[in-house]
């Protein structure tokens, strides 16, 4: 796994989480960039990393020696870019604290959801916070199989498209394909909207009603995805991409989805309050889904079932 020598490489870059995600997508791309800094909140997972260079919350994985791990958000001030890799409940946070530290280096968002609050993108509330340069990360990248090496494709979208194809050119590698595109808007729709659908896809399977069901299904929520995703000024192509179609086929089919884990405990009589599984990021971008459909003018029928079976 490593950047092609003619390309001109990072010589550091940061990441904010190193949970799972933020921690795979650094090792991917670390052969690109001189040093890798992430930023975490535990003691336990820094002092893994700078110690024994391994990663716990990815069963011990090996990390190469240029990553490093801090508390402190003064460590990344100096990096060429950073990659926000936190849970979207924590993104406010995580903005302001790069907003007072004074950190103004492009931004790479890779959180995937939407602002329950107010019914928007996650990347209209980050640039209410901070005015960095920002781009939307996403993509088919199970963490599990991007650790170890294994190839993933996603793409890199942003309104700075010269810059956008420059990151995606210095980051690609054999292993690690990065397609810069336009729409920031449809890939952040198709890559909040994807984990309600993967978990009405786990309820279709938890009620064994079949893989032609659950195919009918993707091909519905999709034409509901790309539907609210014009309608807030994206393209419907967009859907035909990596981050399009291909993280939705493997959020939806997968059995490591943890959105198909907690549908399949839905559909076996179980609810939100006593799920006690992974996270599942879809319970909370599903919470606005009445929210878009008015705000829109959207006639959801999938997403609404969808809603109304978890809340």
């Amino acid at each position: 796994m490593s950047c092609n020598s003619y390309k001109r490489s990072y010589g550091k870059i940061g990441f904010i989480g190193a949970g799972c995600y933020g921690t795979a997508i650094a090792q991917s791309i670390s052969a690109c960039a001189d040093k890798i800094a992430l930023i975490t909140d535990s003691e336990e997972i820094k002092a893994d990393i700078n110690n024994a260079h391994i990663s716990k919350v990815l069963g011990n994985a090996p990390l190469n020696a240029n990553l490093s791990c801090d508390m402190d958000y003064s460590t990344i001030k100096d990096a060429e870019i950073v990659f926000i890799t936190v849970p979207v409940g924590a993104v406010t946070t995580v903005c302001n604290l790069i907003k007072k530290n004074e950190i103004k280096v492009p931004v790479i968002l890779c959180s995937k959801g939407v602002d329950t609050e107010n019914a928007r993108l996650i990347s209209e509330m980050v640039s209410d916070i901070i005015g960095n340069e920002l781009f939307v990360f996403s993509g088919p990248s199970f963490a599990s199989e991007v650790v170890r090496g294994l190839p993933f494709g996603v793409n890199l979208a942003g309104r700075n498209m010269n810059m956008a194809i420059e990151i995606a050119e210095r980051l690609s590698s054999s292993n690690c394909v990065i397609k810069p595109i336009a729409d920031y808007i449809g890939l952040q729709i198709a890559g909040a909207f994807k984990n309600i659908l993967a978990i009405g896809c786990g309820m279709k399977r938890g009620a064994k009603l079949g893989n032609n069901a659950i195919a009918k299904f993707i091909v519905e929520g999709v034409e509901e995805m790309a539907a609210l995703a014009v309608a807030m000024g994206g393209k419907k192509e967009t859907f035909f991409e990596l981050g399009g179609i291909g993280d939705i086929i493997l959020t939806c089919t997968s059995e490591q989805s943890r959105n198909g884990l907690f549908g399949a405990h839905l559909a076996c009589g179980g609810t939100l309050d006593s799920w006690n599984g992974p996270l599942a990021e879809g319970t909370f971008a599903a919470k606005a889904v009445p929210m878009f459909a008015e705000k829109y003018h959207i006639e959801f029928k999938i997403f609404d079932e969808i809603y109304k079976a978890i809340y």
